[in-house]
């Protein structure tokens, strides 16, 4: 199986890692974070965040010609269990009907301004 590598345009750049792997139907998405493509933070809260990582995500799925329905596993993220709540919000705008398998883990991310980070297994038939 032959693995495609790919780093959408309309993603901030990857710093030494691919966004996006698909190795045969399934696709690995790296960690999102709420960095618009232009490299600046979305906004310092958590639900200002999830909405650009779920853009990210978007733009992601549409690189291998999927979308969000074909989301499989979402792994999420947060500093702080309060940030669940923001992230639950903005997560129902753009999931409905059947949701993927999820973890969600409270850890210390690499940038004190970021509140959640995001990374996602696809299934695109």
């Amino acid at each position: 199986m032959e693995l495609e590598h790919i780093n959408p345009v309309n993603i901030c750049p990857a710093p030494g890692y691919s966004h996006v792997v698909k190795a045969g139907n399934t696709v690995y998405i790296a960690g999102q974070v709420g960095r618009k493509p232009d490299g600046s933070l979305a906004g310092l809260d958590v639900e200002s965040q999830t909405d650009q990582i779920f853009k990210n995500l978007i733009a992601a799925l549409e690189s291998v010609g999927g979308g969000l329905e074909n989301l499989v596993k979402t792994m999420v993220y947060v500093t702080d269990a309060t940030h669940l709540a923001g992230f639950k919000k903005v997560r129902d705008k753009y999931l409905t009907g059947n949701l993927p398998a999820q973890t969600g883990v409270i850890v210390k991310l690499g940038t004190p301004e970021f509140k959640i980070e995001i990374e996602a297994i696809a299934f695109i038939p």
